[in-house]
């Protein structure tokens, strides 16, 4: 099939796109982290802040986890111009910026709410 590097290139990153929230926002704005005696710290912490502490440390948490997928992404998209990496599924290679942007961009660009582009 024609499309299936550029329709796996799409499922690549909106896959991570729906990573992105992850769990720390759930844990700090309702139950905490799980119960454990090394999470029994950040729990009680958790419990004397108010609301909007807590939207600051989801702020925090959101941007640190948000900075580690896209550097991840920054490396890998060097790696594939600058030396020829491929990811592949299934022995497929993903298709290579096939938006004329950047792996790590294209994230962003989902991650944000954009559709994806006319690849024409």
């Amino acid at each position: 099939m024609k499309d299936q590097p550029l329709e796996l290139y799409k499922a690549f990153v909106d896959d991570l796109v729906e990573r992105s929230p992850g769990p720390y926002v759930r844990w700090i704005m309702e139950k905490g982290w799980p119960e454990t005696e090394e999470n029994a710290r950040v729990n009680k912490v958790l419990q004397e802040l108010t609301v909007e502490q807590k939207e600051v440390f989801v702020l925090i948490a959101q941007s640190s986890r948000d900075g580690g997928i896209h550097d991840v992404l920054v490396y890998l998209s060097e790696q594939i111009n600058l030396n020829g990496m491929d990811i592949s599924f299934g022995g497929v290679a993903l298709a290579k910026e096939p938006f004329g942007t950047e792996l790590y961009c294209d994230w962003v660009y989902r991650r944000e709410g954009d559709d994806w582009p006319d690849p024409e």
